[in-house]
């Protein structure tokens, strides 16, 4: 049947069937179908508030049961019953003659009479009813963010839209929610409220979605579909009744069975391409399923509480409603995703302005939604579980649709789809910046985890530059977008570090439910994934000294970032501190090591992840397809992955089988992958670790899996720290990330955090410290050029009074030596006391440093700044006025009264401050001794084995020799450095309650 070669050469052998054999039922059929409609328009009672209508419908199906298997006994008997079914079915005059209601027969008049009150019972007119109405509505005002009625109970919401409902989301206390009407001028009458009858066929699809698909009239009329006159025919009905079918599904009881049978008819329908190309070019099939998706949501909005609850203008559905708690709509998104898969169809789609337009506004209803206010004083009363349904909510309404048109954008003859796409998806992002009154500043104490308009630009960028060669410049929008469109991505990386350190613990367990379904694998390279790839992104193209103060700020941890020996933090608790600092240098790790959009192949991609997943834990086949995440298997629960084998050669590389086993209780060990011993020497990935862990102890597990592997091969007898893992080469659009590195805002961190360290300052872990050697090493790894060892910097005169540093690369940043630095500290520290010193140095390793003059350094002040001059230049360009700031959300360090300001003596370099380091981490003095004094040859070579693996003074040693070999300088000043006497180092003394902390983690 589907073969055209076979169709056509059976064609011309088979004879017609006889036509007296056919007579009959072609005279019988029409009056049996007819007699069916008049059962069903008789037997159907609009539901009343006192009456269990599913009680009378059943019955009414019970009665009707015998005609249904007899219509579908006939289809059984043939292609040539199933075509005189499809004539009688699909026959406007046959249709006409009997059932309009014209004529003497009152009982036809009444059935035709119920038919209409059916019809507008279900909110439908025929399209001659609907003209006054339209034109009565014509001039209402056109945004689809338009909201009516945010203020007080409008008359124009209907009844069931406009009623209070109580929030089911009871933990953000805010009592009853009212639902939100959007302006209907953007409603299409045609598709929403308009069907008109033609054939027996239409009224029969009708009755069936009336009566909610009865399994038997389902089956019949899918045992139809091989004849192809009607299959064609029923899929364009079928698109016809789409509204209805929408409008029936958000009032059914059974919204579960239901969605399966309409599933069980669209699946059929549109996953012929020919056919799905056919009914959108004739039916209007995707403005037909856009704007139903559209209306669907509609009814359950509320007005969005994100940023500016007063005065926001934008709408966000609201997840505790059952349309999204029972996932009401998935067979419609279900559907539209099946006809995305087909290119004809994508393509219409992605060229239509229109419709992209639709879509944008669709996404935007999930935009901030299901937003958490963290508690500050009670703990909640009530643990909403609504964000079960918010994840899935755009896991399938947004992401997998997204997916979908990705799979379309590959090649170069498509960029013009990712442009459409991108200017649309801005547009809506700016009118969202717009709806919540947003500048710059991020609300304190709230957390959205749903951005879906942040990640379809994101995953657009990353295919636009992957496959289809564009120049991300060209796309990208101007600086102050940038930094907008940063604040909220960056503030749920800040989130899931409060959240991990129990500042949401007044939230109840939901708020960690959250932040682990963010980074799970069924939804990470959905969510995750594409938020820190468009901070790699912004950091890329904004500048490194306020990108780098931005992420400090959020983690609040900006007060901590002193040399003072104490200091007071005005947004954060101090048993807070240590965990949020370890959390913003660790997302800083994440942010310039990830390489998944900025150059990995798709097969480093899928090896990668499953090394990952191997040493946290051994897997079997199963698991590791069901945590592999991967772009192009963007529902893993599907079980598909494509190219399944490069899965089965990748695995064979990277792991061990270990046979099942049977234990002694007779019950059998299922068979494991484990990696292999080369694995763990030398693809061991602490970072991609770090990412794909949902509980923390995974780390703490794959840590202690290399541990071992380290013991059993004798490469390392002690406790190692995680290994230092060479990164794929940056994709060229990508360099400006690499300025990050080189930045001085990052090297006073560095350097402060490095001192603090030295000076046994609290609230510093080994974590802390492993971070920071680590991002010197990629800075190391990563240097712009190879520096002159005559340049020299320009004198302290020309510098700015609080750079700290002559330049911005870090290897002849690390030489450089700090001598003062001025400090803001409480009046009670030690500080205060000291006398300030002589401005002169006489120190031989200070070569071209300035002499003592002390130097100020404020993150948040320098952030602001910098976020002031683009705006005063963006709004100077275009002859506007400077928009007025936000209130600030986060008090500058020197902010409070209580501080004063005291002048530290430093005398350290980064260099100084390692080989320092060295010696406190060994215990010893003058530990640390060149090696390249003993065998030059380390110069050359320097990726010699022995630095792999090992512990804190293996680090040390290795970031010590790559600079070295960076700068002739370095090595000089190094030399120099471990030539001098240095005192003995005391030992650590660790309090009490470090104790117990660190006895803790250990368990």
């Amino acid at each position: 049947r589907f073969c055209k070669r076979h169709r056509i050469k059976s064609n011309s052998d088979v004879p017609c069937v006889p036509k007296e054999l056919l007579m009959m039922s072609e005279l019988v059929l029409p009056q049996f179908i007819f007699s069916l409609i008049q059962h069903l328009r008789e037997g159907y009672n609009e539901p009343a508030l006192d009456l269990p209508s599913e009680k009378d419908l059943h019955k009414i199906l019970q009665v009707l049961e015998p005609h249904v298997s007899f219509l579908e006994d006939l289809t059984k008997m043939g292609g040539a019953m199933r075509s005189v079914l499809t004539q009688v079915l699909t026959s406007q005059q046959f249709y006409k003659d009997l059932s309009s209601g014209v004529g003497e027969n009152a009982c036809t008049k009444k059935s035709h009479e119920k038919y209409l009150i059916a019809l507008k019972g279900s909110g439908l007119a025929f399209p001659e009813d609907k003209i006054a109405c339209g034109m009565q509505e014509q001039g209402a005002g056109t945004s689809t963010l338009a909201v009516q009625g945010l203020a007080g109970a409008t008359a124009a919401s209907g009844q069931g839209d406009s009623s209070d409902e109580e929030d089911q989301d009871g933990s953000q206390g805010v009592g009853k929610r009212k639902r939100v009407k959007l302006s209907s001028t953007t409603k299409d009458q045609s598709i929403m409220d308009v069907l008109k009858h033609k054939c027996f066929l239409e009224e029969l699809l009708f009755w069936t979605i009336k009566y909610e698909f009865p399994q038997k009239m389902v089956t019949f009329l899918l045992n139809m579909l091989p004849d192809q006159d009607y299959k064609i025919a029923f899929t364009k009905t079928f698109v016809q009744h789409y509204a209805f079918i929408m409008k029936t599904l958000k009032k059914s009881h059974e919204s579960d069975t239901m969605s399966n049978r309409i599933v069980h008819i669209s699946v059929q329908l549109f996953s012929n391409e020919e056919l799905a190309r056919q009914v959108t070019e004739e039916c209007q099939l995707l403005d037909i399923m856009v704007t139903v998706l559209l209306y669907m949501m509609e009814s359950c909005l509320i007005k969005s509480e994100l940023q500016d609850e007063e005065n926001s203008l934008h709408v966000v559905v609201n997840c505790g409603e059952a349309l999204l708690k029972n996932n009401t709509y998935w067979p419609l998104v279900s559907d539209f995703i099946n006809i995305l898969s087909h290119q004809s169809v994508a393509k219409k789609f992605l060229e239509d302005h229109h419709l992209l337009v639709k879509w944008m506004n669709f996404v935007s209803f999930f935009q901030g939604m299901n937003l958490n206010k963290r508690e500050l004083n009670e703990h909640v009363e009530f643990e909403s579980q609504t964000y079960y349904a918010a994840f899935a909510a755009e896991l399938e309404a947004c992401a997998q649709p997204m997916w979908g048109l990705l799979s379309h954008c590959k090649v170069r003859e498509t960029q013009e789809y990712t442009r459409n796409v991108v200017r649309y998806c801005l547009e809506a992002l700016q009118d969202w910046f717009d709806a919540i009154n947003f500048v710059d500043e991020p609300a304190p104490n709230q957390v959205t985890f749903h951005l879906p308009l942040h990640r379809y630009f994101a995953m657009f960028l990353s295919k636009a530059v992957k496959c289809q060669e564009l120049d991300l410049d060209t796309i990208l929008p101007d600086q102050e977008m940038l930094m907008k469109l940063m604040i909220h991505p960056l503030q749920i990386q800040a989130s899931l570090s409060e959240i991990h350190s129990n500042m949401w613990v007044r939230n109840g367990l939901q708020i960690k439910g959250q932040a682990m379904t963010y980074v799970q694998s069924h939804f990470c390279n959905s969510m995750i994934d594409p938020d820190i790839y468009l901070l790699q992104v912004c950091a890329s193209r904004l500048d490194p000294d306020y990108f780098i103060s931005s992420v400090f700020e959020r983690f609040k941890v900006v007060d901590l970032l002193t040399m003072a020996s104490q200091h007071q933090n005005t947004v954060l608790d101090s048993e807070h501190e240590r965990s949020m600092l370890e959390g913003a240098l660790t997302f800083l790790v994440l942010l310039l090591s990830l390489r998944l959009h900025l150059g990995m192949t798709d097969d480093e991609i899928l090896r990668a992840e499953m090394v990952a997943q191997l040493c946290m834990n051994d897997r079997t086949h199963s698991s590791l397809l069901d945590l592999i995440s991967l772009e192009y298997n963007p529902n893993p629960k599907s079980g598909i992955i494509p190219g399944s084998l490069s899965f089965e050669s990748v695995l064979s590389a990277v792991a061990d089988f270990k046979a099942p086993v049977f234990e002694p209780g007779g019950s059998m060990q299922q068979g494991m992958y484990t990696p292999k011993a080369e694995v763990w020497d030398k693809e061991f990935d602490p970072v991609m670790v770090i990412l794909r862990t949902v509980y923390r102890r995974d780390v703490q597990s794959a840590m202690d899996r290399y541990t071992a592997f380290l013991k059993q091969s004798s490469k390392f007898p002690g406790n190692p720290w995680p290994p230092y893992k060479k990164r794929t080469a940056l994709h060229p659009s990508y360099k400006g990330l690499i300025k990050l590195l080189h930045c001085k805002t990052l090297h006073i961190v560095l350097f402060t955090l490095l001192y603090k360290i030295l000076m046994d300052h609290q609230n510093l872990s080994e974590h802390v410290l492993c971070m920071v050697l680590y991002l010197i090493e990629l800075g190391l790894e990563n240097s712009p050029e190879q520096e002159s060892d005559e340049e020299e910097s320009a004198s302290g005169q020309e510098r700015c009074h609080d750079s700290w540093f002559p330049g911005s690369n870090l290897v002849s940043n690390m030489r450089h030596f700090i001598n003062y630095v001025r400090v803001r500290v409480p009046e009670t520290a030690p500080e205060v006391k000291r006398e300030p010193p002589a401005s002169t140095s006489s120190d031989g390793l200070a070569l071209s440093q300035n002499s003592g003059t002390a130097q100020v350094f404020s993150l948040v002040a320098e952030r602001r700044k910098k976020f002031q001059e683009i705006i005063n230049r963006n709004t100077s360009e275009a002859n506007q006025v400077v928009r007025p700031k936000t209130s600030m959300k986060w008090s500058a360090p020197g902010a409070t009264p209580q501080l004063t300001t005291a002048i530290l003596e430093v005398k350290e370099s980064i260099l100084s401050l390692l080989i320092k380091l060295h010696h406190k981490l060994s215990g010893k003095q003058n530990s640390y001794y060149p090696p390249w004094l003993d065998d030059v040859d380390v110069l050359i070579h320097p990726e010699i084995p022995r630095y792999s693996h090992g512990d804190g003074m293996t680090a040390v040693e290795r970031i010590l020799l790559k600079a070295a070999v960076q700068s002739r300088l370095n090595k000089r000043i190094i030399e120099e450095i471990c030539r001098k006497v240095t005192p003995p180092v005391p030992p650590k003394k660790i309090s009490s309650a470090e104790k117990k902390t660190l006895d803790k983690e250990e368990r």
